[in-house]
């Protein structure tokens, strides 16, 4: 489980700074993807249940494959640096809104990156449906 909040700042690398109990939490390798106009990591086992989740969603025609597809393709795996950095890609860093001061929230499940400010309203960026089904199940 994740928890806590920070205030980073991203460099002009892109790279971010995860709190130190966030990167224990995270393991060797965590799954960044843009939910909802939200930077999210997820561990990998996490985001391995949140894939089969979804293919169960596909199973009974709750789903299309084709927005499995794309949030596969729009996950980013993502390792913390000996100092303790991620890169955030800049795909995810214009898609979420973020510039350089941001807010790294533990969120359950979830680590989320949101812009310093108004985070939560940001646009779309992967089909509501998706959003939905994980929320659902608690992903």
């Amino acid at each position: 489980m994740f928890r806590g909040r920070g205030e980073y700042s991203v460099d002009d690398k892109g790279r971010l700074t995860l709190p130190a109990q966030m990167r224990k939490a995270l393991g060797d390798v965590g799954n960044l993807v843009v939910l909802d106009g939200r930077a999210v990591i997820w561990a990998e086992l996490t985001y391995r249940n949140a894939v089969d989740e979804l293919n169960r969603k596909v199973a009974t025609g709750d789903l299309n494959q084709a927005h499995v597809r794309a949030f596969l393709a729009n996950t980013h795996l993502v390792s913390a640096d000996t100092q303790g950095r991620i890169v955030v890609p800049h795909a995810v860093r214009i898609e979420a809104g973020l510039d350089r001061e941001v807010v790294v929230l533990g969120s359950g499940p979830r680590i989320e990156i949101l812009p310093a400010g108004d985070g939560l309203d940001l646009a779309l960026g992967i089909d509501s449906e998706i959003v939905d089904a994980l929320d659902r199940a608690n992903f």
